[in-house]
């Protein structure tokens, strides 16, 4: 069912002899969650050296026999890219909207904007909702290449999916707006985008699980807005979950939209 990474068989009558059924352990693994099924591994033959070091016969260690098991018949791009659709979701709302927007208010376009019959509040519209179709669009062509070209298995519901990407992407066009109400100029911009985004990227379980973080890494990695995107588009994907089970994440993510988005009125100019 997947929800056992590591199974392990004890012979009877093990470690009684010196036959080889007697000094082996049977271990069946998830091969679709390799790092846990490593980790599960390595610690069990650091188990079994220590034994063989124990009785001062190293000619005859105790050994695994490996055997793979992939009940859900899932690869490690099932689990890497629910990630990356969480980071290029990222990447496009935080570091479009803070560089075009600080390079407008640079060249003054925003300020000679206000003398336009166009009201700012339907220009500032105008370029949320572009960017939150571009975040449904790049989901679909990211899901899209993933199911052709490497024969992933969307598990979940894509419309569970294209709804998180549309809350996520407004939480870093959000971040984005604040990022360019702050910055003057674009070399300011870019130091202070790639300050919010490169933590995020390497902490959030993009690429590999949060669970061989250190404890107090890991407490703060919990609660950032990757993390709360990454891990919902994952359970959505790859578990089947259903949008309704995954209210934790959605609420962090509706957190972190209020906070974004007050810190951006507040920052926000036009000059």
């Amino acid at each position: 069912d997947g929800d056992r990474n590591l199974l392990l068989i004890i012979e009877p009558g093990f470690g009684e002899a010196q036959s080889p059924v007697q000094r082996r352990v049977t271990v069946i693994y998830n091969e679709g969650e390799p790092q846990e099924s490593a980790a599960g591994q390595t610690i069990i033959q650091h188990v079994l050296d220590e034994m063989t070091f124990a009785e001062g016969d190293i000619s005859d260690r105790y050994r695994i026999e490996a055997e793979p098991v992939d009940s859900r018949n899932l690869k490690f791009i099932d689990f890497l890219l629910p990630g990356v659709v969480a980071m290029s979701i990222m990447q496009m709302g935080l570091f479009s909207v803070a560089f075009s927007f600080v390079q407008l208010k640079s060249r003054g376009v925003l300020r000679r904007l206000q003398a336009t019959p166009i009201l700012p509040a339907s220009f500032i519209f105008a370029q949320v909702f572009t960017r939150l179709s571009v975040s449904i669009l790049q989901t679909l062509v990211l899901v899209g290449l993933a199911v052709l070209a490497f024969d992933v298995h969307l598990e979940g519901n894509l419309g569970f999916m294209l709804l998180l990407a549309l809350l996520g992407g407004g939480v870093f066009v959000s971040m984005g707006f604040a990022v360019s109400g702050w910055a003057r100029t674009e070399d300011v911009a870019a130091p202070v985008a790639n300050a919010i985004a490169l933590p995020m990227m390497f902490l959030s379980g993009v690429f590999f699980p949060r669970d061989a973080m250190p404890g107090p890494l890991r407490a703060v990695a919990d609660f950032l807005p990757l993390s709360y995107l990454a891990d919902a588009l994952r359970n959505v994907a790859v578990d089947g979950a259903s949008l309704w089970s995954q209210w934790g994440n959605v609420l962090g993510l509706a957190a972190w939209l209020a906070v974004t988005f007050l810190i951006a009125v507040r920052l926000f100019r036009w000059e």
